[in-house]
């Protein structure tokens, strides 16, 4: 509960010293990018629910590291060591006890996901910088949605998608509250909320 009020105060402590972001923030891009593209749940954080972290993490695993996988049947099977290891890139707590989710099983130490089809290419990029305080930080994100093979730049302006691949120009899906705090080696994201 001590968290969520911390949350909550420094999330209004945000709220009214907003500015607008220049779009070219490459590395608060990517890591916003790497939370749409495995489709990372809501959560009004600090720390959230175990199965959000598990089937954000195997999902970040599928597109960063495949080999990483076994094959089982159609089940992709990958040790909780390394699902452990992914959720500690993203997130500031670690995953408290190993499960199965709607969406992955877990057993005997190993997690097992069903090798799906890969149907769009999604990105996030900063709209707005609403707020900072010593490392943490509250943006607004933009998530975007297009076709596989989109040719265009992620941390360009989006006027210019039309002329980077005419015939794949991504269209805006939802805006993500976040905030992130800033750590050594990476951000750490401590609330992903819908902004509307």
């Amino acid at each position: 509960m001590k968290k969520l009020t911390i949350l909550a105060a420094m999330l209004l402590a945000f709220a009214g010293c907003g500015t607008q972001s220049s779009v070219g923030d490459k590395e608060l891009n990517k890591f916003l990018t790497d939370l749409s593209q495995a489709y990372l749940s809501d959560f009004n954080g600090p720390n959230p629910e175990d199965i959000v972290k598990i089937d954000f993490a195997v999902r970040r695993l599928v597109i960063d590291s495949p080999d990483a996988f076994t094959m089982q049947g159609k089940d992709m099977v990958i040790d909780a060591e390394k699902v452990h290891a992914a959720s500690d890139k993203y997130f500031n707590y670690p995953i408290a006890k190993d499960d199965y989710t709607n969406e992955v099983d877990f057993n005997d130490g190993k997690y097992f996901i069903r090798k799906g089809n890969e149907n769009e290419f999604v990105f996030s990029q900063v709209d707005k910088v609403l707020g900072s305080k010593g490392d943490t930080i509250m943006v607004n994100a933009n998530i975007y949605a297009c076709k596989p093979g989109w040719k265009g730049n992620l941390n360009s302006d989006p006027d210019k998608w039309q002329t980077e691949d005419p015939d794949n120009i991504p269209r805006k899906s939802k805006t993500m509250r976040t905030v992130l705090i800033k750590k050594a080696d990476g951000f750490r994201v401590l609330s992903y909320i819908p902004a509307n």
